[in-house]
């Protein structure tokens, strides 16, 4: 379970440009991953039409319609803990989402799927509060920090702390 978790964030994570520094890879750009968000949405719904869809990503995505519109509109990305939970609220890869995959079909469970979003939303939060800048190779070992902490159920306070302290480079073998 927690591999498959990890292999379905990773591809996820590579194109998560909020937290990503200059050497990062480029992925799918942001008006990609807007329109397969748009069409699995508007599929999912049984909406055909283009008005109204921003509306119902919103209230899937638990996000306000003005940020939804910024993605839209490819001022911001869409965060890798909501593509997540889209994806799992829609019953597809978080990777078809992301544009890394033309197969739409989930790798995960939906409760490893909700597990991945907890997991991507407290390593993004980490990042975010971090005073280093954070490459691939370490936001990767960070989903794997937290992979692990959730499995063993540990609080999300001190999951978000050893996340961190990681981010930093402040310690080396956190687990």
């Amino acid at each position: 379970m927690a591999t498959a978790i990890f292999s379905e964030q990773l591809g996820t994570l590579t194109g998560a440009p909020q937290f990503m520094i200059d050497k990062q890879p480029h992925g799918p750009s942001r008006e990609f991953v807007w329109e397969r968000v748009k069409q699995v949405a508007q599929k999912f719904h049984g909406h055909p039409k283009e008005r109204g869809v921003s509306k119902l990503i919103a209230m899937d995505s638990d996000q306000s319609p003005q940020y939804v519109s910024d993605w839209k509109a490819g001022r911001s990305p869409i965060p890798m803990a909501t593509l997540t939970k889209l994806a799992a609220t829609y019953g597809v890869s978080a990777g078809y989402l992301a544009g890394f995959t033309d197969d739409p079909t989930p790798r995960i469970s939906r409760d490893e799927s909700k597990l991945a979003a907890q997991m991507a939303e407290l390593v993004e939060r980490a990042i975010e509060k971090s005073s280093e800048p954070v490459d691939t190779m370490t936001a990767t070992r960070l989903c794997g920090i937290a992979l692990q902490m959730l499995l063993k159920g540990e609080k999300e306070a001190a999951i978000l702390g050893t996340l961190i302290y990681e981010a930093e480079g402040r310690i080396s073998d956190c687990l």
